[in-house]
């Protein structure tokens, strides 16, 4: 009996890790070939064979050559505009998220504290938000930027990326602030501090942290979006997501021929930043985004 139960452990073991092994592989490869293709690594001929060929009839060896260069890495950060790139997207990301803090600091402690009939309903419906398409709103705010000369601006991009990420601060910003212990709440209230004075001197001085990485966060979708830059930029405040796609040409209109070589570096050095920042917040993205916190606004 022991030792079936051994063995059905072992079965249901050694599936659970090559379903994991599997989705690692899946998530992982084409960031490898990304990586590969930027040093200008060819691995075609190992996986078709062709490159391949035996010693003493049995051990696999191959014959090819791999020869890695950082050329391409150098171009794109040399020839190729990449730092006024990444100075468009840092600015445009600063302004979104100052904005996006200074609103949202205040509804996320209102939906957290104060109380609001409904709250249940308008938090879920801010959530939901975060589901709504870029291609739904994306066409609209292009006519409307291009008539108010808003288009290819920092602010008016700034302006639509807080559809990306307003509803995202509220809600991990609204955890930390659930998070703070009722008891603190109620012994500053019973020193006499009114609702204001509690949010600025006690919860806002506490949930500092956790701004910073919902500011960190939203940095990151930012970094990465694609849609919205795309239709809402041009020339002057291009991204870098939407640079690296079009290789990080300085005027998409005139023909230019795709070198990949060149894509996969710029696309790798793009990638840098974001990966570096969620594996530093990683830990706390999931207190953030608890659901748990619901039940208090009942």
């Amino acid at each position: 009996m022991a030792k079936k139960s051994r063995q059905s452990s072992f079965l249901r073991n050694l599936t659970v890790y090559g379903a994991l092994a599997v989705a690692t592989l899946f998530s992982v490869w084409p960031v490898t070939i990304m990586v590969e293709e930027g040093f200008d690594i060819d691995l075609s001929p190992i996986f078709s064979g062709k490159g391949m060929t035996t010693v003493a009839g049995f051990l696999p060896y191959y014959s090819g050559g791999i020869h890695p260069t950082i050329i391409h890495y150098l171009d794109a950060l040399s020839f190729n505009s990449f730092f006024r790139l990444m100075g468009n997207t840092l600015t445009i990301a600063a302004i979104s998220i100052t904005i996006a803090l200074i609103t949202g600091v205040v509804v996320a402690y209102a939906l957290a504290r104060v109380p609001i009939k409904g709250k249940s309903l308008i938090s879920y419906m801010l959530l939901a938000l975060r589901a709504v398409s870029p291609f739904v709103v994306v066409v609209p705010l292009y006519i409307v930027f291009t008539r108010a000369g808003l288009w290819d601006t920092y602010g008016g991009v700034a302006i639509a990326e807080e559809l990306l990420i307003l509803s995202v601060v509220v809600w991990m910003i609204r955890g930390f602030f659930s998070d703070i212990p009722n008891e603190i709440y109620d012994a500053a209230s019973i020193s006499g501090a009114s609702e204001w004075q509690i949010f600025r001197h006690v919860a806002f001085r506490m949930v500092i942290p956790g701004i910073v990485v919902t500011a960190l966060f939203a940095f990151v979708l930012i970094w990465n979006e694609f849609v919205i830059s795309d239709i809402l930029t041009g020339p002057v405040a291009k991204t870098v997501a939407v640079g690296v796609w079009t290789g990080l040409g300085e005027n998409t209109q005139t023909f230019k021929v795709i070198r990949f070589d060149d894509l996969n570096a710029a696309g790798t050095l793009a990638w840098i930043p974001a990966i570096a920042v969620m594996l530093l917040i990683r830990k706390y993205l999931a207190k953030g985004f608890s659901l748990g916190t619901a039940s208090k606004d009942a």
